[in-house]
Order: C-alpha cells, then sequence, then structure tokens
C-alpha cells in the first residue's frame, strides 16, 4: 500500500523549520532596527527571561560606558574651575551607572529559542529614540524641578536647609544621566542646565555651612565641654562662637561626687538641646552620663568624670547632629 504525502502537513513543518532560523537581529541588531532611530541589543541566556534581561543590560552598557567617561569630563571641569572634586563627588560616577539598570523606553522586541545550535534564548532589547527623547526630556524636567526646590534659600536658610540639600546632591547624578542619555539619542545637549544645578547645590550647601551656632555651657571647667561640643559643629562646616546666632546649643554640665569608699567616685550627667531662639523650638536633644572614679582624692575623680564625659560626647554627639541634620525636613 502505497503512502500518501500530506503536501499540507509538510509545508507546515518546512515553516515551523524556517521559523526557527537564526533572526537577523542576533548577530546584527542595526539590520533590523535601524541606529538612525533606534539603540538596539542582543542578549543571551538558558531561559526566555535571562535573555531579555541580558539584553536589557547590553543595552544599558553601551550608554554606562559614555555616562562614566562623560562624568570623569565633568569631574575634570569641576577641577579647572576650581572646585574639589571629592570622594562623595567620585562617587557619583557609580550612583549614575546604576540609574541605567532601569532605562526610560526599553522593550523587548523580540525572542527566538537556538533549539538547533542549543544556545539557549536570544532577545533583542530596543529603545525608540524618538520616544526615548520623549521620556529623557520629561525626566530631566522633573529632576531639575525637584532640586531646584530642595536648594531654594530664598527664605533662608536652616538646618534642614543642609537636609534638602543632601538629598538634592543625591538626585544629581541621575540628572546627569537624563542629560547624558537625551544628547546620545539625538536630543538637545542640557549637560550646562545640570552643570549649573550642581554650582547651585554647592552654592545653597555653603550658605547652609555659613550657619552659626552658639554653644553654651552651664557648669564647664576651663570650656573643655563646650570644646568638645563645637568640634561636630565645625568638622561639618558650621560657625561657632557667635552669641547673637539664631541657633544655641544650650548644655548643662553636673557633677556629683558619691559617697567615697575605697575610690573617689563622682558621677556626671550632660543634657544638652539645640534650639531654634528665633521660634523657641527644640530641635533636637542629647544626655550622657555615668560615674568615674580615682583613688587620690575628689578633685582627681571630678576631673576624672570630665574626662569621661569629653570621651562621650566624642564618641555619641557626632553622629546624633548627623542624624539630625539627615532627617530633618
Amino acid at each position: 500500500m502505497r503512502k500518501v504525502i500530506c503536501l499540507s502537513c509538510l509545508y507546515a513543518g518546512l515553516a515551523v523549520l524556517y521559523a526557527q532560523e537564526k533572526p537577523a537581529w542576533v548577530d546584527a541588531p542595526s539590520a533590523v532596527y535601524p541606529e538612525r532611530q533606534y539603540a538596539a541589543a542582543t542578549g543571551q541566556g538558558r531561559d526566555r527571561s535571562a535573555a531579555e534581561n541580558s539584553a536589557k543590560g547590553a543595552l544599558a552598557s553601551t550608554f554606562k560606558q559614555s555616562v562614566s567617561s562623560n562624568i570623569t569630563i565633568v569631574d575634570t571641569e569641576r577641577q579647572s574651575g576650581g572646585q574639589s572634586v571629592s570622594r562623595s563627588d567620585m562617587s557619583q560616577t557609580i550612583q549614575a551607572t546604576a540609574a541605567l539598570d532601569n532605562m526610560l523606553g526599553v522593550e523587548i522586541k523580540a525572542a527566538w529559542n537556538d533549539t538547533r545550535g542549543r544556545g539557549g534564548w536570544y532577545a533583542v532589547a530596543v529603545m525608540d529614540k524618538a520616544q526615548g527623547r520623549r521620556l529623557y526630556a520629561a525626566e530631566l524636567d522633573k529632576q531639575a524641578g525637584e532640586i531646584s526646590a530642595l536648594i531654594d534659600v530664598s527664605g533662608g536658610v536652616t538646618f534642614e536647609t543642609m537636609s534638602k540639600c543632601r538629598r538634592a546632591q543625591s538626585l544629581l547624578p541621575a540628572a546627569e544621566v537624563s542629560a547624558l542619555v537625551l544628547s546620545m539619542i539625538g536630543g538637545p545637549d542640557r549637560h550646562q542646565e545640570v552643570t549649573a544645578l550642581s554650582r547651585s547645590v554647592t552654592a545653597a550647601f555653603n550658605q547652609a555651612k555659613a550657619i552659626p551656632v552658639d554653644v553654651r555651657v552651664k557648669g564647664d571647667t576651663g570650656g573643655r565641654i563646650k570644646a568638645a561640643f563645637a568640634k561636630p559643629f565645625t568638622d561639618m562646616g558650621f560657625r561657632t562662637g557667635n552669641t547673637n546666632s539664631r541657633f544655641a546649643l544650650e548644655v548643662t554640665l553636673n557633677l556629683t561626687p558619691a559617697a567615697p569608699g575605697k575610690y573617689f567616685n563622682t558621677r556626671y550627667t550632660v543634657d544638652a538641646v539645640l534650639k531654634d531662639t528665633q521660634t523657641g523650638a527644640e530641635l533636637f536633644t542629647y544626655n550622657a552620663a555615668n560615674r568615674e572614679s580615682h583613688p587620690a582624692n575628689q578633685e582627681e575623680a571630678d576631673n576624672r568624670a570630665v574626662i569621661g564625659a569629653i570621651r562621650k560626647i566624642g564618641e555619641e554627639f557626632p553622629q546624633t547632629l548627623q542624624d539630625y541634620i539627615s532627617n530633618a525636613n
């Protein structure tokens, strides 16, 4: 009995086989997605999800290389312009490239499973440049507006200004990314706008750091407690010593002799409160207490208590001040 060949089945089989042929975009994304109109990259993985993530990462990496080199150029420009580039400035390159891990306007346009060569899955990530320009222009407008609002010191500066400036500074890397990506996909060059924002953030920081703080201590001995409290402020760039300051740190030191036993004992307590003298508001408090001993006499025990208080202030107060400034709003 002769076999009857089903032509429709044969054609269907050939269509499946043809569909499994390697798409042109696997080796050359630009063959399907012209560079004039698109930014595209392929990725490979054991499964479709891995291939799609790989493709997105590959596309992002093409931008990351340019972003990293451009931000290095920006840092060089800052140095040549007389601006210092701190460790935090240098770390902005890392923050900026990380901002590209979730690029705007990127889509997975196609995926292919290499069943013949057992190469796993391939995917192509694509950004339509026209759409990307719209998205990144809008994103940069949003970022610039938020930064400008945070560093607005037209109403005067307070400790909250410092916190807002830190927030503004943390937004700068993403704004730089938006400007750079925008120019890389054919949009307007807004590099100077972001550079101007960076300078404005620095200027607002300097104004906030110029806030004078009066450190007032009751029960101090030789000004040592005052010096211990003033140091964290001056280390952060604030000015101290102005008795007419709006902000005052009011400190009370108490030394209380305890009943002597084998040693002479002194208990110390330190109570500090940062006040806005203009409004009367208490901004934050700090307290410390402990007991110190000395075998010789009470005076030495008192001196040791002061030394212990200074040590404790040095260990704890800088972080208390930093936490307040970071969270002030």
